[in-house]
């Protein structure tokens, strides 16, 4: 049950990003669909990848003073944007390193004060 929260909070949050970052845009229809399968693969991305990439970048994670880890979100970003058009046919697409940053930074934001919990 936590995890379909986490799931329709991370889509909320991403049609917040959508609405506020003019470089992205939805791809898919029914547009509601795009969002979900966008969702979805954020919160896998995050559950698998993330905690992996965050423990091999500890390094320039503690150089650059804790900033490492808003590249990371884009990243992650990056990747569930591409793997929901792939797999799904539609999702969310970011296009730039800012508009992605960006992007990341509200869905976390977002997210967070829904209460997803990733």
């Amino acid at each position: 049950m936590r995890t379909l929260m986490s799931v329709l909070a991370t889509a909320i949050a991403s049609f917040v990003a959508v609405a506020l970052v003019p470089s992205a845009h939805v791809v898919g229809q029914p547009q509601w669909a795009a969002y979900l399968a966008f969702a979805l693969m954020l919160c896998v991305m995050n559950a698998i990848v993330k905690p992996i990439i965050k423990i091999l970048s500890i390094p320039v994670t503690v150089i650059t003073l804790g900033l490492f880890s808003f590249v990371i979100d884009a990243l992650m970003v990056s990747l569930a944007s591409n793997l929901a058009e792939s797999v799904f046919g539609m999702g969310v697409v970011v296009t730039g390193f800012w508009a992605t940053l960006f992007v990341a930074l509200i869905v976390s934001v977002v997210s967070g004060l829904l209460g997803a919990k990733d």
